[in-house]
């Protein structure tokens, strides 16, 4: 399956209880007040086929795995369980990044409730901005987001 992306940034070592590969989807409709990501929007668009992403991915020795961030690929649903899948057959780990609450998340993406990743989820809100909110080693941004492992 092709993949449509925005970045993939290696050796990420805050954005998962993992150092793994952020591979960034390339849309978000949230409009979190102080988006960090805003920028990732105006990046051009790639194409890269799912297994040549990852086995990229995989011959980085520090990569342990994925963590499909940078913007909401549940926009992107086919994709991201393509991902996931492929990461997982390859023995890499994955975290799933939404902004939705878990509930919404559950009902409308039960293919991506997959077994044995985690899943942040969440919209970032700046209201509730936290530098001491941890889940899982990981250093969430506001006080409602959380990391759970199906």
């Amino acid at each position: 399956m092709i993949i449509n992306y925005k970045t993939i940034i290696e050796e990420r070592t805050e954005d998962a209880p993992f150092i793994g590969a952020l591979i960034s989807a390339i849309d978000c409709n949230f409009n979190c007040q102080q988006c960090f990501n805003q920028i990732i929007k105006q990046m051009p668009t790639q194409q890269t086929e799912c297994n040549t992403i990852i086995q990229k991915i995989k011959q980085n020795p520090f990569n342990k795995g994925i963590i499909l961030a940078g913007l909401e690929w549940s926009n992107q649903p086919n994709e991201a369980k393509a991902l996931i899948e492929c990461a997982l057959q390859n023995d890499l780990k994955v975290i799933l990044y939404t902004g939705m609450d878990i509930n919404d998340f559950k009902q409308k993406f039960p293919q991506l409730m997959i077994k044995g990743i985690y899943l942040k989820y969440g919209k970032f809100d700046v209201n509730k901005l936290t530098i001491n909110h941890i889940e899982y080693g990981v250093k969430l941004a506001s006080s409602n987001q959380h990391i759970i492992k199906i």
